[in-house]
């Protein structure tokens, strides 16, 4: 081709997508034209992201096997690829919970997994009755509780109360709301959109959703990540409290075996249960400080309020760092420690669709849970909120094969931390036992959620990239120890490890 004539022939070529050395045969052809222009998020975290998202809704009937009635449209987000090559497999999330909007926490975590969308759309659906896909859930169900101002059993009847009227207005049959449901509302969503095969990324019950996902719509998978897993074996509310207790105990272990911990916090349990024991009787009003406000709130302490939170906080691993301070400084009468650390977890918006929870729960675990099983530190909360719930909510049915383990051979990462005090390492395991072609890492010094943490994010996309789980390379986790407890209100102490 004369000199005059190729040049203009290249940039015609570029502006109409064509790349050359691709096979343009197998590049995605999506149904963008379905979605349009998202709503600007108030936080500025996120505003780039969402402002080249697309955003959406796919009506399905809420009965799918009647096929029948009511539709109700599922709130769908897509953040394209970023790169002008797009594979034709996406990543799709599932969010935690249950009862979690993956439209709501997508953003935040693809702004971390930023390289998973260098090739690859992403996916984010919100699951029937939670975000914007019919929500089952009432004003004021987050279950990270920030109003001090109710001991624990109050803010529990507070939730079963309100949750109980609510379900007189909500807009559905709650029993359609169960996990196959949901995964199959995923196959057509996927359907709808134009892919042919997806990458599954689980975190936390998204694990489980998952599983399900692969029993039913095996042949749509390509590969699977899933982190902090929660296999079809395992009863949720079953252990809620004995694994939280085997957390506590492996950092009541750890500080002890850094010498400026134990130096600083020698009878750390006996304070911690003494502090409880105080307490057991008598209900305490103290004052502390609002992290974010900075006006000072008045909260009431009780027993409950200690576990749960000490619970709660041993889920990231950066503030586990600050536990054992916040129970020495609580022992000794200052609870602005760990009422901060108890405020983080609160928020303007429910963060958990309790309705949709409810509906998946009682369904389906509690069906095969009869008692709590509360540890020497810990109760069951979960178990205490979903049994007075499960008496008076619509509940669906599963598949009878529905807690048999999930075979498959799809290439699966499996993503656990050890200091995990809801997945621990064990339920990874127990559901590789029936993945024939699995990974399973596991990162000492991380808790519940590892994806995110170091060089993780980089294992994640490699693996999308090349889904061989033998050709994982995981040596860049050892690094990632758990951080040295904090000794002083200054900080932790340097030098801590002798």
């Amino acid at each position: 081709m004369p000199r005059n004539l190729w040049l203009p022939a290249l940039l015609a070529a570029l502006l109409t997508g064509c790349e050359f050395g691709v096979d343009q045969s197998v590049l995605i052809k999506s149904n963008y034209h379905l979605l349009g222009d998202c709503e600007r998020p108030e936080l500025p975290q996120i505003t780039s992201i969402v402002a080249d998202a697309l955003c959406g809704s796919i009506s399905v009937f809420e009965d799918r096997e009647a096929k029948d009635g009511r539709k109700i449209d599922l709130n769908v987000m897509l953040l394209p690829a970023t790169t002008s090559v797009v594979k034709p497999d996406p990543i799709f999330f599932l969010a935690g919970g249950p009862g979690q909007s993956a439209v709501d926490s997508g953003p935040y975590l693809f702004a971390v997994l930023s390289r998973l969308r260098r090739e690859r759309d992403v996916v984010l659906l919100d699951q029937r009755g939670t975000g914007k896909s019919n929500s089952l859930s009432c004003a004021e169900d987050s279950l990270f509780l920030e109003d001090f101002d109710l001991t624990m059993e109050e803010a529990m009847a507070k939730q079963i109360d309100e949750l109980r009227n609510c379900l007189e207005d909500i807009d559905a049959n709650p029993a359609l709301y169960t996990t196959p449901i949901a995964m199959d509302d995923l196959n057509e969503v996927r359907e709808v959109l134009g892919y042919r095969e997806i990458n599954l990324l689980g975190g936390s019950y998204g694990t489980r959703a998952a599983l399900v996902y692969m029993r039913r719509h095996e042949e749509t998978v390509r590969s699977a990540v899933l982190d902090g897993v929660v296999p079809l074996t395992m009863a949720v509310p079953a252990n809620i409290a004995v694994d939280a207790q085997s957390s506590f105990e492996l950092l009541l272990a750890d500080c002890q075996a850094q010498p400026a911990c134990a130096r600083a916090f020698p009878d750390l349990a006996s304070h911690f249960r003494e502090l409880v024991q105080r307490y057991s009787d008598e209900i305490v009003e103290i004052e502390v400080t609002h992290p974010r406000t900075g006006a000072r709130a008045t909260g009431k302490i009780d027993p409950l309020m200690f576990n749960r939170l000490v619970r709660a906080i041993m889920y990231e691993r950066t503030m586990s760092s600050l536990l054992p301070l916040a129970i020495e400084e609580a022992y000794n009468g200052n609870f602005e420690p760990l009422g901060t650390l108890g405020y983080s977890f609160g928020g303007e918006e429910p963060l958990i669709s309790l309705g949709m929870m409810s509906s998946v729960l009682c369904a389906e675990d509690m069906t095969v849970v009869h008692e709590p099983q509360h540890s020497q530190d810990f109760d069951n909360q979960i178990y205490s909120l979903l049994e007075p719930i499960c008496e008076f909510w619509p509940r669906g049915t599963v598949p009878s094969n529905y807690f048999e383990p999930v075979s498959s051979d799809k290439p699966t990462l499996l993503l656990s931390g050890k200091l995990d005090p809801v997945t621990p390492p064990k339920y990874a395991w127990e559901a590789s036992a029936t993945l024939s072609n699995f990974e399973h890492i596991v990162v000492a010094g991380v808790g519940h959620g590892v994806m995110t943490q170091g060089c993780v994010p980089g294992i994640l996309a490699d693996f999308f990239d090349n889904p061989d789980p033998k050709q994982v390379k995981a040596a860049c986790t050892a690094s990632l120890v758990r951080p040295d407890f904090f000794t002083s209100l200054a900080g932790p102490t340097q030098g801590n490890k002798e």
